[in-house]
């Protein structure tokens, strides 16, 4: 079985994980990234916060507003979203207050940090992406990437034999400072440099 259909058999598993330990507030509709057959071998892992409204009526990781600034980045890169990078998110559901989402709790965070675990293993990316707090702190809880949370954003760095970047997420909030803006676009411009 090669890793594309690891990830598949892997994916199918996360809603009973994590129903072991929570399932209120929550939508347990699967997310994936759509390009899935059409990665290249050790892609660019991108690691967002969790599915959103949009994702989960689309099925698909970073389709919203955040989505097309992704988009945006990933173009400044000269790298291909369908076959350099998998996308996926610190927690793989939805996760809601009333008809709003909302971030991930802690202690959802260190939930989804295991099944986070199992996916890089099975994808053995060449960078590992972290886009934003959420998927810093998930990442943190990870038993060999504590250290991750001490570190300078928009930086690239060795972490247990992994390549591991932290940015910022490029949610519109966020987009729309021209000092993070900057520092994403420099960030991803440079990215083929780095794997």
């Amino acid at each position: 079985m090669n890793w594309k259909e690891s990830l598949f058999d892997f994916y199918k598993t996360r809603n009973d994980f994590i129903k072991k330990y929570i399932n209120e507030n929550i939508d347990f509709t699967d997310v994936y990234d759509p390009y899935l057959p059409e990665k290249r071998s050790s892609p660019i892992m991108i690691i967002g916060e969790a599915p959103g409204a949009n994702e989960v009526r689309l099925k698909q990781p970073f389709v919203g507003k955040a989505g097309e600034n992704l988009n945006y980045l990933i173009n400044l890169s000269g790298l291909s979203r369908a076959e350099d990078f998998l996308i996926t998110n610190a927690f793989p559901f939805r996760t809601f207050e009333g008809n709003k989402n909302r971030t991930p709790k802690a202690s959802e965070l260190k939930i989804g940090a295991k099944l986070l675990e199992d996916e890089i293993e099975i994808v053995n990316p060449a960078l590992i992406l972290l886009l934003g707090n959420s998927a810093i702190k998930a990442f943190s809880y990870i038993p060999w990437a504590k250290e991750v949370k001490n570190l300078q954003k928009c930086g690239v760095y060795d972490i247990n034999g992994y390549k591991v970047g932290l940015c910022f997420h490029p949610s519109p909030l966020a987009f729309n400072r021209k000092d993070i803006r900057e520092s994403l676009e420099a960030f991803f411009k440079n990215l083929k440099t780095l794997i």
